[in-house]
């Protein structure tokens, strides 16, 4: 787990490089890739998850004020003229629509939730074609009692914020649409534009991290490094 957060922090997941790094300087005992790549693949999900978990448990104590912001960001697997050639995605569900960006992609959508200060606390990856309303109802939402969540216009659903409310306490804070009778006050409005700044930041910070390309044969592997991304960023922030 050291040497691919490393690999993720240092060396935008290259991990053979954060290898011979650890090796040289005898922070390790030498092995070889291979054997690191199934090391890799045995560790449980959970385990992963859980350092998310505990990670996000220390954020929490610098956000007192209890705001959080929710958005996605997309993580393409190839460019669309060779998606017929793609080997790890083989379905439609994963050619999404980047709407920041005006293009189509084909590959995963990083669902992201982040404190005021922009650190991570909670993350999801779903296909491309995911509705960013959809993966916020699949999300664990582990957020402290009382909490604000901001999203933008795609985390729109009136009927899921007042469920939020009245079974997590979790007031979930979204811009309306012009055409809609209920409006949000003028200060909300004004919060919710600048909580975009905040996030937009940290997904800029987080997609400079990862390499043009990322390269992985498996499925498995390709989200593995992107959850590594997102560990990585959080250790540091």
């Amino acid at each position: 787990m050291t040497i691919a957060t490393v690999a993720a922090e240092f060396f935008t997941g290259n991990q053979q490089k954060a290898l011979d790094f650890l090796t040289s300087h005898g922070y390790i005992a030498p092995f070889s890739k291979s054997r690191l790549n199934r090391r890799l693949h045995r560790i449980p999900e959970t385990l992963w998850q859980l350092a998310l978990f505990v990670l996000a448990q220390i954020h929490q104590k610098s956000n007192p004020e209890r705001v959080h912001i929710v958005d996605t960001f997309p993580v393409p697997v190839c460019h669309n003229i060779r998606i017929g050639r793609c080997k790890l995605y083989r379905d439609e569900a994963f050619r999404g629509y980047c709407a920041s960006k005006r293009q189509y992609y084909y590959g995963l959508k990083v669902s992201v939730i982040v404190t005021e200060a922009g650190a991570p606390v909670e993350m999801l990856l779903v296909p491309g074609s995911t509705a960013d309303i959809s993966a916020l109802r699949s999300m664990d939402l582990n957020l402290p009692e009382g909490s604000t969540l901001f999203g933008d216009t795609g985390f729109l659903d009136l009927g899921f914020e007042a469920a939020l409310r009245a079974e997590a306490g979790l007031r979930l804070v979204v811009p309306r649409r012009a055409n809609m009778k209920e409006q949000l006050d003028g200060c909300l409005e004004y919060v919710c534009c600048v909580s975009r700044k905040r996030v937009e930041t940290t997904f800029s910070q987080l997609t400079e991290r990862l390499a043009r390309s990322v390269h992985a044969v498996t499925p498995r592997g390709f989200e593995l490094k992107v959850l590594l991304t997102v560990l990585a960023f959080s250790i540091v922030g």
